[in-house]
C-alpha cells in the first residue's frame, strides 16, 4: 500500500511540474516572447521621400495640432509592450484636429461613452466627445489610422452629417476593417486607393503601414513653423514600442487580434531607424497618456478642439 500511495504521490507531483511548467512556458509566450518572425526585405521609411511628398500640395500648411481625448483605460504594460512591467499603463483614445488657416483635417475619430465602457475604459469624457463630433462636421477631411472602432467611432456616429461622405477619406482594406468590428458603413465609399507615398494635403501624406490591420496607415504632417509629426497609430500603441523596439505581445496580436507581426516589427526597426535620421521628428503613438500629456506640456499639441 506504501509503494502505490508512493507512486501516486509521485505522479501527481510530475503532473503538477508538467501543469507549471506549461503555464510557465503560455505566460512566456503570450507576454515575453518578442521574436522576429521569418526575416523578409524591409520597406525602410525614408525621410527625404517622405518631405518631398509633404511639398508636392501647393498652398499653405497648417499651423497647429490639436487633440481631444476622449477615454482613458489601465492596462498592464506587458500586454502593449512585450517584455516589459505589469504595472498598470494608461491607455488613451484620442482624436486629433490639423489646423490650416482655411480648413480644418480630422485624424481619428474615438468612440462612444458605450463603446469605450464597453472594453473597459475607467474614465470617459463627453464634453470631449461632443467637441470631437461638432469638429467631424465642420472638417474638410476625416482620416483614421486605421478602422477599428476606437479609432473610427466619430465616423460611425457622424454618419448622417451632410457632406461627410465627401470628407471622409477611407480605404476599401479600412472600410472592412470598420464592418469586420461592427460598425455601421454605409455612408462611406471608398475614396482611397494608393500605393506608396499619399500626400493628401499641403505638408500631410499618407503612409501605408499594413500590419495591425490591413489598411493601417501613418500620416505624416509638417507645419508652417517647419515641425514634423508623424502619428503612428496602433503600428506603435505606445512610443515605448519603438524606443525598445518590442511590438505588442501576443496576447493582443494574436488572441485579442489578428495582426501581421512580422510587419509590425519590421515597421517598428523603420520607425527607430527615421527617429535616429530624424531626431526633431515628433512620434505621436495610438494610445499613449504619457506621451499626449508631455507633447501638450511642451505646446507640440493644443489641449481641445477649439471649434474655429
Amino acid at each position: 500500500m506504501r509503494k502505490f500511495i508512493l507512486r501516486v504521490l509521485q505522479g501527481v507531483i510530475a503532473l503538477a511540474i508538467v501543469a507549471g511548467l506549461s503555464f510557465l512556458a503560455m505566460v512566456y509566450w503570450f507576454f515575453y516572447d518578442n521574436r522576429m518572425p521569418a526575416q523578409a526585405s524591409a520597406s525602410p521609411l525614408d525621410i527625404a521621400a517622405i518631405r518631398q511628398a509633404a511639398g508636392t500640395i501647393p498652398g499653405p500648411k497648417a499651423t497647429g495640432i490639436e487633440v481631444e481625448t476622449l477615454s482613458h483605460t489601465l492596462v498592464p504594460k506587458i500586454a502593449m509592450v512585450a517584455a516589459t512591467s505589469w504595472d498598470k499603463v494608461d491607455m488613451v483614445r484620442n482624436s486629433y484636429r490639423v489646423v490650416f488657416p482655411e480648413r480644418a483635417l480630422i485624424i481619428d475619430t474615438g468612440q462612444s461613452r458605450e463603446d469605450a465602457l464597453r472594453y473597459n475604459a475607467h474614465e470617459y469624457d463627453d464634453a470631449a466627445w461632443t467637441r470631437m463630433l461638432a469638429a467631424i462636421a465642420q472638417a474638410d477631411t476625416v482620416i483614421v489610422t486605421h478602422g477599428h472602432g476606437d479609432h473610427a467611432g466619430g465616423l460611425e456616429a457622424s454618419a448622417d452629417v451632410p457632406g461627410i461622405a465627401d470628407a471622409a477619406r477611407l480605404s476599401a482594406a479600412q472600410v472592412a476593417t470598420m464592418q469586420a468590428g461592427g460598425l455601421e458603413t454605409q455612408a462611406f465609399a471608398p475614396s482611397l486607393d494608393y500605393q506608396g507615398l499619399f500626400a493628401l494635403a499641403p505638408g500631410v501624406v499618407l503612409i501605408p503601414a499594413p500590419g495591425h490591420t490591413p489598411g493601417s496607415q501613418m500620416v505624416y504632417v509638417e507645419l508652417a513653423d517647419g515641425r514634423e509629426f508623424l502619428f503612428l497609430g496602433d503600428t506603435a500603441s505606445l512610443l515605448d514600442n519603438v524606443r525598445l523596439g518590442r511590438i505588442r505581445s501576443h496576447y493582443v496580436t494574436d488572441r485579442i487580434g489578428n495582426d501581421d507581426r512580422q510587419a509590425v516589427f519590421l515597421q517598428t526597426a523603420a520607425l527607430q531607424r527615421m527617429s535616429e535620421e530624424a531626431p526633431d521628428l515628433i512620434l505621436v503613438p495610438g494610445h499613449d497618456a504619457a506621451v499626449t500629456a508631455d507633447l501638450v506640456a511642451r505646446g507640440q499639441l493644443l489641449a481641445g478642439f477649439n471649434g474655429e
